[in-house]
């Protein structure tokens, strides 16, 4: 019975942990805490956030919204805006929520969409527990569905909008990123990046590298390459400047 209710009605528990500056951490899911443990006590993007001021970040791969909560909760004099981008189904229901708290004031917006080809009106995204979605199947038997993809000319979030910083954390999806939506990473400031050897340009960290690096980024801050959990392959966490980017 416990187990049941563990997995049916796990947020009707209301977890929640406090963040400090009067901000809290719901974990409506039974698979929030992994990303909470990530993003609040692993501290995994500490090292990687400039020391300017941030106030619109576009969170793409934003799960629960722990990045963007995490910004918001560690620089409390700034009102940060944050469009979190996320296509599990498993995540709707937290992020629903988040946008609603009142302390956020609606600066927090959510689109349920994947990062793709935007001439594309849905991208096949393969939903699995424990930030484990992605676009690429790990099985024969792994089910997808289908996903609006993000689109950029229809989409009014995006009609000249700029960020100063994109959190990209999208298992693999990152090559497709750079590709399709290079328009909006010139008109970003920073890029906070995790990347994964077996992206879709299948040239791992130098092709990115690279390919930012002719965009105008120049990556400013790397984290040592780490094995993946789970699959063969090498993964990573690196910041980059927008060197032609003009307020």
């Amino acid at each position: 019975m416990l187990a049941h209710l563990r997995l049916e009605y796990f947020h009707e528990f209301h977890h929640s942990i406090p963040l400090g500056n009067n901000y809290w951490a719901h974990l409506w899911e039974n698979d929030a805490y992994d990303s909470f443990s990530e993003v609040f006590i692993e501290q995994e993007y500490t090292d990687f956030i400039p020391d300017e001021i941030i106030t619109n970040i576009l969170d793409l791969g934003a799960h629960y919204g722990y990045f963007s909560l995490w910004l918001q909760s560690k620089r409390p004099q700034d009102e940060i805006h944050s469009l979190m981008v996320e296509p599990a189904q498993r995540c709707k229901r937290s992020l629903e929520k988040m946008v609603q708290d009142p302390k956020l004031g609606g600066r927090f917006q959510y689109l349920q969409a994947a990062v793709g080809n935007p001439k594309e009106e849905s991208t096949r995204f393969f939903e699995r527990p424990f930030m484990g979605g992605s676009l690429f199947a790990s099985s024969s038997a792994d089910y997808g569905c289908e996903v609006k993809t993000l689109g950029l000319p229809g989409e009014p979030n995006f009609q000249k909008q700029s960020f100063d910083l994109i959190k990209c954390d999208l298992e693999g999806a990152e090559w497709d990123f750079i590709i399709h939506y290079s328009s909006l990473l010139k008109n970003s400031k920073f890029l906070v990046m995790e990347w994964h050897s077996w992206h879709q340009g299948d040239g791992g960290f130098p092709q990115i590298e690279k390919k930012l690096s002719d965009i105008g980024f120049k990556i400013i801050k790397s984290s040592s390459t780490q094995k993946a959990v789970g699959r063969e392959g090498e993964v990573g966490l690196f910041i980059a400047k927008n060197l032609n980017f003009q307020n």
